[in-house]
């Protein structure tokens, strides 16, 4: 667990120390841990079945968060031939009956669109696509932004404690049959850490830059409504 942990950890501070100052204003130095159970300091005897289900909730508000806003962040900034691509791409996953090729498939897809949009967000099309919407539609994406950046900072918080949750867990005899979940939800937000690093550096660029409004600073931040752009 403690090189998943370490993973997360370096994916994560990747992301968000594209400078010093602004690192620290992302929550670098003084993220707390909000969530039951998780912090550094957690003891066997004080982890609880109800600090399990908190921990597993969260991740499911990241991922949904994470996942929601950046399909808005891409149809804002993909060619419509890309759009419409990816859109065939997920009817096709979504029909799949196995369960496992399934989200295999729908994982593939999140990976090329974070792949597609570290390289998008950085360009000049996409400098010049943000230059031409209109208030409403900058505010839009600006709500992504924020809401996707959320998501991370939520799996940054998880990352930062979830060896100390796994080891209560671990030496905790009544929780140990739940053991299997919570260590594969550890394992999901550590494959999500890599892709949500490849769009969010470029996310803390254009706020830095004034193009978009400023991003969360705490996980225990309130998302924003993410609406079609």
């Amino acid at each position: 667990m403690n090189k998943t942990s370490a993973l997360l950890g370096s994916l994560l501070v990747a992301v968000l120390a594209t400078s010093a100052p602004q690192a620290m204003a992302f929550g670098l130095g003084n993220l707390t841990a909000a969530i039951p159970g998780v912090g550094g300091g957690t003891s066997a005897s004080a982890v609880s079945a109800g600090d399990i289900d908190a921990f597993i909730q969260t991740a499911q508000d990241a991922d949904q968060m994470i996942g929601t806003a950046s399909r808005h962040i891409f149809k804002a900034v993909a060619s419509k031939e890309e759009t419409a691509a990816q859109e065939a791409k997920l009817a096709a996953a979504n029909n799949i009956a196995d369960p496992a090729e399934k989200a295999a498939a729908l994982n593939k897809i999140r990976d090329d669109e974070a792949t597609l949009l570290q390289k998008s967000l950085a360009s000049q099309e996409v400098q010049d696509k943000l230059k031409a919407m209109n208030k409403a539609q900058l505010a839009s994406f600006g709500n992504a932004a924020y809401t996707f950046m959320l998501g991370v900072l939520k799996d940054k918080q998880l990352a930062e404690g979830s060896t100390a949750l796994v080891s209560g867990v671990t030496a905790n005899p009544t929780l140990l049959p739940r053991l299997g979940a919570l260590k594969d939800v550890v394992s999901s937000v550590s494959a999500q850490a890599v892709s949500t690093a490849k769009i969010g550096e470029g996310l803390l660029k254009l706020a830095k830059s004034g193009k978009i409004a400023a991003l969360p600073t705490s996980a225990s931040d309130k998302p924003k409504r993410v609406d079609e752009i």
